[in-house]
């Protein structure tokens, strides 16, 4: 397994698993069997297929959970911003029609200080879990086949 090409897919799978979860009207997408956090590692499989030509299933679950924890790694340094992750909870409810701000402010007091922090590592749990998932996947559909040889 070439390692260069293997974190720069596995980069590449993480960063657009981080666009897709992050920005606005692209994270819908993740409403739907939350597809944003496996077809960043899906992608990551199919780059490293394209650099190095073959790719077995046990080498798209690698590349998928390393996409996975890269994403999951990206998620939490931008959590400690209130850019993703349960931090930034409060800011996408005030622009909800119909939240009151007495339960604005119970989200942000159940989400504050160790449990903040509790919940995003849950959430790069998650990613790293959705990661393997779509490494799995892109190893099943991209790996090289065996040719049968007939008799």
């Amino acid at each position: 397994m070439n390692t260069k090409n293997l974190l720069l897919a596995a980069i590449v799978g993480g960063i657009v698993t981080e666009v897709l979860t992050n920005v606005p009207l692209l994270n819908l997408i993740g409403c739907v069997f939350c597809v944003s956090f496996w077809i960043g590692p899906l992608l990551a499989v199919w780059l490293y297929r394209r650099l190095e030509g073959q790719v077995t299933l046990n080498q798209g679950i690698g590349i998928g959970t390393s996409a996975g924890v890269i994403a999951g790694a990206i998620g939490l340094i931008l959590s400690f911003f209130n850019m993703a992750g349960v931090g930034d909870l409060p800011e996408v409810m005030r622009s909800m029609p119909g939240v009151q701000e007495q339960d604005i402010q119970q989200i942000e007091m159940l989400f504050s200080g160790p449990m903040l922090i509790v919940f995003n590592l849950i959430g790069v749990a998650i990613t790293i879990f959705f990661g393997f998932v779509g490494g799995l996947i892109g190893g099943a559909i991209f790996r090289q086949r065996l040719q049968q040889t007939r008799d």
